[in-house]
């Protein structure tokens, strides 16, 4: 007991007597203890890094950093001493030299830990800003590095930052040499600090303490009045005293500032800082292990070789690299004198590294990037190459799509621009496969950056897009012998577009920009043009690949889409004979006209009451017309007796319905499908019909009315393929087009053709074929039980004709179901 006792009060004497050390000092102790290894190699600094004391030094320096940010509040000794004495511009200029070998790496991990973990916004000061700048610029993906990940996570840690605290994005992306170095020698106190934005704060704000390097930060509060203006402290506390003489070949140096700002060469005067905080400060420096003083250690830093940073030292090597490596030339870009997206330019050279991590690392800064909402930092990266480059890739990758890749197996790939893709970047699932998975998750990535960027920034994506890829590279293929799979390439890419503004930009690809009706054999759309000749070529397999494209062209609910392809040509509603009898046009029995005038006169007052209904869409007489369509296939050749089986489509075609409603609801479509009067006499009538242009239907219509004659002559995939595309056209909402194709008892202008005349063509043509036919019934039972059960189709005539019999049968009963379920929701 005794002992224990006497050891305890020694304990308690050796307290006394020897206090622990202040975090100040334990700060100032592993800063000294870092420099010590440059004043101990002066000669050879070429020493791995991992085997000195440096990063178990600097690790030690972040712990007590981030420990006093736990303990207190406000910033504390340790944080302000780091910040008036410029660390990190030294620890910067160290990792730009190298030195010692792996110094780079190690100051990227310090400084990103440092920047994401505090609590305090720091990119404003010039002594953190400045750095990071310089870091930055050493971050260059078009040259091999073994930093490379090092520097996209620091890089994403200052896109993160620069989210968070957007009043510092102009001042990130400016280039460290845009300071100018030669302004940091002048002795005048006017030009010690180096040209940034003036910062004005809210002065309602309050302040816990007067501590004036700590200024109280609102990203509300913060307004950018200058990009060029002096930042004027508003304490001589925040003033970094310049030496009086500076070497003139070091000040032409971008690490001049840095190397003249270390702590050893600082020597604060007693109206910068207290007098207590001078001595400590002193007593750190003459506790040095080291015979050599920390004044001669900074000579002999400066006259090191690995630390003589000129002009000339490949800091912002991106452009010079970007010419010298031809494998890189997606990234080639003309000579400039400075970047104004220093941040962003330096997250796009990685977009070619051979680590997919890292390219989906620097996609996600660029994602960061563009996403924020400074109008004039988001018309600099419009105004940038960045779209451009965007494009070029996107065509560097579908050029190296191998030409032998099954047009059948584009539809099934499946991934993301993000990391979550494995099975189709690792393994093969067919030939060509990780070619074509890289060509669409750069895609997907394309439309992703443009559905979050900010609008002038995903306008000029689009565009480039269109301009350098689509019209450029697509349209061109669509003419060659490989114009099979480019037709289902160019599918795919339309299925995955989300982005409005995006499709938009295909869209004008697609069917033009203009929205004036086209003449009969007189196209303004090449795009358009060529997929329509497509499909009238003898290639069964690229007519169906283009009826795919067409569906899905359907399928984007796209407005100008819709309307160039079939609406304007529709909506004149030349297709209606106006001179039909008034007994032939009434599609309203009395008793629902007066329930009408009721639900009117009921809803009149009602200001929430909108109407939703439309006489087109819900005509009185729909028994009729889902008769007519039943009916059109003569029992003889019906193979399904049960005349009501239609309704088996309706459960499916009702939720297609829904969601169709819901995607053309902001389209302003009419709600009635009306003739315009051109109060012309009676007398003068005949002679303006006799003078009157034919009705033309439009290139696309037309296409698939003589594609639709031509049933019985073409092979169950085009025929299928046909009908889903007519079913899409009739499922949309649109009162001009749904009476065009869905009303059988409609009267028809003279010459013009239809749907449902075009179905009583080819049902003659194939009563009259398959009667020629030998015990044709059972044949056609076979075959629809072959068709159900998806068994492979026989290249023989006849069973072209019967399957022709169970398309046309089938396709009937499809159009009576979407006129029952377009009824059913008009009402």
């Amino acid at each position: 007991m005794r002992r224990i006792n006497k050891g305890f009060f020694l304990k308690r004497l050796r307290v006394v007597i020897a206090p622990p050390a202040t975090p100040l000092q334990d700060f100032t102790y592993h800063w000294k203890q870092l420099m010590n290894f440059y004043a101990n190699h002066l000669t050879d600094c070429k020493v791995p890094i991992y085997t000195t004391g440096i990063p178990r030094h600097l690790d030690k320096l972040l712990e007590i950093l981030l420990q006093e940010e736990k303990d207190e509040a406000e910033p504390g000794p340790c944080l302000e001493y780091l910040l008036q004495h410029k660390l990190l511009d030294l620890l910067t200029t160290l990792a730009s030299a190298e030195t010692p070998p792996g110094m780079r790496t190690i100051c990227l991990s310090f400084l990103r830990k440092f920047l994401g973990r505090s609590k305090h916004p720091l990119l404003h000061h010039v002594s953190v800003y400045y750095p990071v700048q310089k870091l930055i610029c050493l971050c260059n993906g078009n040259q091999a590095s073994p930093h490379e990940t090092e520097e996209v996570q620091f890089l994403l840690t200052i896109c993160y930052l620069v989210c968070k605290y957007p009043y510092v994005i102009s001042i990130i992306n400016e280039s460290p040499t845009n300071h100018g170095t030669t302004s940091q020698a002048k002795v005048d106190k006017s030009t010690e600090v180096p040209q940034v934005e003036r910062v004005t704060y809210d002065t309602t704000r309050q302040r816990t303490k007067s501590n004036p390097l700590f200024e109280p930060l609102d990203a509300q509060a913060v307004t950018l009045i200058s990009p060029l203006s002096n930042l004027r402290p508003k304490s001589a506390k925040l003033e970094h005293r310049l030496p009086n003489k500076v070497d003139d070949k070091s000040s032409n140096s971008p690490s001049t500032s840095s190397q003249s700002s270390s702590p050893s060469t600082n020597k604060p005067s007693d109206q910068t800082t207290g007098e207590s905080q001078h001595k400590i400060d002193m007593e750190e420096m003459k506790l040095s292990e080291n015979p050599t003083s920390m004044q001669e250690m900074d000579t002999h830093l400066r006259n090191l070789k690995e630390l003589h940073l000129n002009e000339n030292t490949p800091v912002i090597s991106r452009k010079s690299s970007v010419s010298e490596n031809p494998e890189q030339s997606l990234l080639r870009s003309s000579p400039e004198p400075e970047s104004k997206c220093l941040l962003l330019d330096a997250l796009i050279s990685y977009f070619n590294s051979a680590d997919n991590t890292i390219r989906v690392r620097a996609c996600e800064g660029v994602m960061a990037l563009t996403s924020t909402e400074d109008p004039s930092f988001a018309q600099t990266i419009a105004n940038s190459k960045m779209a451009t480059i965007i494009s070029e890739r996107l065509e560097y990758l579908f050029n190296v799509i191998p030409a032998h890749v099954d047009p059948i197996e584009i539809d099934g790939i499946d991934v993301t621009w993000g990391l979550d893709s494995p099975l189709w970047t690792n393994e093969s699932k067919f030939p060509g496969c990780r070619q074509v998975a890289a060509f669409f998750m750069w895609f997907d990535f394309c439309n992703q950056l443009i559905r979050e960027a900010h609008l002038d920034i995903a306008e000029a994506i689009s565009k480039s897009i269109r301009v350098n890829f689509l019209e450029k590279i697509v349209t061109p293929a669509l003419s060659d012998h490989h114009v099979v799979l480019i037709t289902a390439l160019t599918t795919k890419c339309l299925k995955e577009i989300t982005s409005t503004t995006l499709c938009n930009e295909v869209s004008y690809w697609l069917v033009g920009q203009h929205r004036d009706p086209d003449l009969p054999n007189v196209w303004s759309s090449p795009v358009l043009h060529k997929l329509i000749e497509n499909c009238y070529t003898d290639s069964d397999d690229l007519t169906v690949e283009t009826l795919k494209l067409f569906e899905e062209m359907i399928e984007k609910r796209n407005e100008h889409i819709l309307y160039c392809l079939v609406l304007m040509y529709l909506s004149s509603r030349g297709y209606y004979d106006n001179t039909a009898a008034d007994s032939a046009i009434a599609s309203w029995s009395d008793e629902e006209d007066e329930r009408e005038k009721e639900r009117e006169k009921k809803n009149y007052f009602d200001l929430s009451y909108e109407q939703s209904h439309s006489r087109t869409l819900a005509p009185s007489n729909i028994h009729r017309i889902v008769n007519c369509f039943l009916s059109l296939v003569p029992r003889s050749l019906q193979t399904d007796l049960d005349i009501n089986n239609y309704e088996s489509y309706m459960a499916d075609w009702e939720r297609q319905y829904t969601v169709v409603l819901a995607d053309c609801s902001l389209m302003a479509w009419p709600l009635e499908a009306v003739s315009v009067d051109d109060s012309a006499s009676s007398d003068s009538r005949p002679e303006a019909d006799h003078c009157a242009t034919r009705f033309y239907i439009g290139p696309f219509l037309t296409m698939l009315l003589d594609k639709l004659s031509n049933i019985p002559k073409q092979k169950y995939d085009i025929n299928l393929q046909l009908t889903v595309v007519l079913s899409r056209l009739a499922l949309l909402p649109h009162p001009y087009l749904h009476e065009y194709m869905l009303n059988p008892l409609l009267p028809l202008a003279p010459g013009t053709k239809s749907l449902f005349i075009c179905l009583q063509r080819v049902v003659k043509q194939l009563v009259n074929e398959v009667s020629k036919i030998e015990g044709y019934k059972p044949l056609l039972k076979e075959t629809r039980e072959r068709l159900l059960d998806d068994t492979p189709n026989t290249e023989e005539k006849q069973n072209i004709l019967l399957e022709s019999v169970i398309i046309t049968e089938e396709f009937c009963k499809g159009l009576a179901a979407i006129a029952y379920v377009k009824y059913h929701h008009s009402m």
